[in-house]
């Protein structure tokens, strides 16, 4: 209960900050900027962040023989150019580190999915800096860090926001039904129908957003993150048809298709800030979240693309520790404040760097101190040396949940310089062998052994962190009802649609905190609420498996309850009294047919 309260009164502070923001501009004029009443838009620089999701380097720019990319081609000739920039390996990780300036691993949010993809409230977020110092703040397509009260995009920072639920549009937190076109999303906290592709919807809210920050003279920090070119593979034939001509296979034609439209976008945004007079004062970052998608790279089993795919010449893709899974393009645009375009900055920069580096470009503050682990590299962007980058390391790690450190399916790299440290057993010089086929640990221990034991202490230091809950928060006065999905439970997630319809997956319990004592209506239902399906509902033809459902099971921690149920029934529920505290919340669902499935969706309402 210590702990727990601890929890909550970080929470009612974060919030009690944000409430008296006035007040404390006032009081500490040192450490706090003036409000958006005291400066005029033109006097601070707007900022807007663009990450991509699954592009790796597939940009005609960055030499992909089949893709012409001519607006970013543009974009990027007028930009800083990062040239040994790295991601994180995978969507969470990366998006938690660009929010927060922190390695994943220190946030909790460090995994796609199994509970380990949403970030605590109280972390501090690049949103709620650039909010408190005056600046309205948007986020647009994917957050990925949590879908309900407290992780929402809403209640990190952002004040305007249109976004789809988890990893990807049609996974099994998403607005049910979505495929990309004329979709269901999120506009803050309302569903809301949108007509059109999704990427084309996310830059025209972007858009939207710019032009009445410029018509209210508010300076603006956007977030605009774009599906694509995550999987499923969906896109107008327009864009996918030339590449099948060409004579790629139809999923990597998509892909290139889908950032051909990307390109289009990019266009549109670039000349919407130039007609509205902010483009010499809109700082543009422009990057992509992890490496090439397998299904676009087309990897053999070393993870090196075939002669049908491109990844400028390195190793590996998304997921993977090799070059090619983390090192990625990264463009940084800002005319007014003299970044030269076309220049090649080649010292090592990190996600993590963003946060700080647009904090001190924009001169702003944060209220708190910022425990962070990026840096900023400014200097770099001016031709300077960064403070102590020479000697800097950066560690990557995609940790199986649940495992020991050293177990097999643990990935990791270590950067230090021209040296890679893969998976405890590979050592490359990238200087010398950048697609990494020539393992030189053998004959460099004393590398070997420095590499290594900057990777105990590093996981040493962070790792004990990874499988602390993230506890869903359930009870609170003002946010009774909390919805919850097989996306986030602490064993095998059911995270697609697809899982839902063919009843394939899902087990283990959600971890929560019950926030106060009570009585707590608690619904299970295979399908979300609002679609009113009942549990043998087939809602794509033949893709959905029958289901004649006839019991339903609830555990919280060691209490259980059961109900009978009938197939056509669309939900059922069942009200208990509940004890303050954490605990584990589990469920079943039991057919005719002897099937067993999790309830997908869970809806947990606070009574008394």
């Amino acid at each position: 209960m210590e702990d727990l309260e601890k929890s909550v009164c970080k929470i009612k502070k974060k919030i009690i900050i944000m409430k008296k923001l006035p007040v404390l501009f006032l009081l500490t004029p040192i450490i706090w900027h003036p409000t958006q009443k005291l400066f005029a838009q033109d006097e601070k620089p707007n900022v807007i962040v663009i990450m991509t999701d699954d592009q790796g380097n597939n940009l005609g720019i960055k030499g992909n023989p089949w893709l012409k990319t001519p607006e970013i081609d543009k974009f990027a000739n007028d930009a800083v150019s990062l040239t040994n920039f790295h991601q994180a390996t995978m969507c969470t990780p990366s998006r938690a580190a660009l929010m927060t300036g922190k390695y994943p691993l220190r946030t909790g949010a460090w995994r796609t999915s199994v509970g380990r993809s949403h970030m605590p409230t109280e972390e501090i977020t690049i949103a709620e800096v650039f909010n408190e110092n005056g600046y309205k703040t948007g986020q647009f397509g994917k957050w990925h860090l949590g879908d309900v009260w407290p992780f929402r995009p809403a209640d990190q920072g952002f004040d305007e926001v249109v976004r789809f639920g988890t990893g990807g549009i049609s996974q099994v937190s998403d607005y049910w039904g979505n495929d990309y076109f004329d979709d269901t999303y999120y506009h803050n906290g309302v569903p809301t129908k949108y007509e059109g592709y999704c990427t084309d919807v996310f830059f025209n809210e972007t858009i939207r957003y710019i032009k009445e920050c410029k018509a209210n003279k508010d300076p603006f920090m956007i977030y605009l993150a774009p599906n694509i070119a995550h999987l499923p593979a969906i896109v107008s034939e327009e864009y996918s048809k030339p590449f099948e001509e060409k004579g790629h296979v139809k999923k990597q034609a998509i892909y290139y298709g889908m950032i051909t439209n990307l390109d289009e976008n990019m266009g549109r945004l670039m000349t919407t800030l130039e007609q509205e007079g902010l483009s010499n004062n809109t700082i543009v970052v422009f990057t992509t979240d992890d490496g090439t998608a397998g299904y676009a790279a087309q990897f053999d089993e070393e993870h090196r693309a075939l002669e049908t795919g491109f990844n400028m010449g390195q190793r590996g893709g998304k997921g993977s520790p090799y070059e090619g899974g983390h090192r990625l393009f990264s463009y940084i645009r800002w005319p007014e404040g003299g970044l030269k375009g076309g220049k090649e900055v080649d010292a090592l920069t990190s996600v993590m760097d963003i946060f700080p580096t647009l904090v001190e470009l924009c001169e702003i503050k944060s209220s708190e101190k910022l425990d962070q682990d990026g840096i900023s590299f400014k200097p770099a962007l001016y031709g300077k040396e960064i403070p102590g980058n020479e000697s800097r390391v950066i560690y990557l790690s995609k940790i199986v949940p649940d495992t020991e450190l050293d177990f097999q399916r643990n990935m990791y790299s270590v950067i230090e310089g021209e040296w890679r440290w893969i998976n405890r057993k590979e050592l490359y010089n990238i200087k010398e062998d950048l697609d990494q086929r020539n393992n030189i640990a053998a004959d460099n221990p004393g590398i070997v052994s420095k590499m290594e034991k900057g990777l105990d202490e590093f996981l040493a230091k962070n790792a004990s962190k990874r499988e602390v809950p993230v506890r869903f928060l359930l009870g609170d006065k003002k946010h009774k009802t909390i919805s919850l999905t097989t996306q986030d439970l602490w064993g095998k997630p059911a995270f697609s649609q697809g899982h839902v319809r063919k009843l394939s997956q899902g087990s283990g319990p959600w971890k929560v905190t019950f926030l106060n004592d009570g009585k707590y209506k608690i619904t299970l239902s295979r399908y979300p609420l609002y679609t009113g399906f009942a549990f043998n509902e087939k809602t794509n033809g033949n893709n959905s498996q029958e289901f004649t459902a006839d019991k339903a099971k609830l555990a919280i921690g060691t209490e259980t309850y059961e109900k009978g149920i009938s197939a056509t029934d669309k939900h059922v529920s069942f009200e208990i009294e509940v004890k303050a505290g954490d605990n584990d919340l589990e469920t079943w669902i039991y057919s005719e047919e002897g099937i067993t499935i999790p309830s997908y969706f869970v809806e947990v309402e606070y009574i008394d």
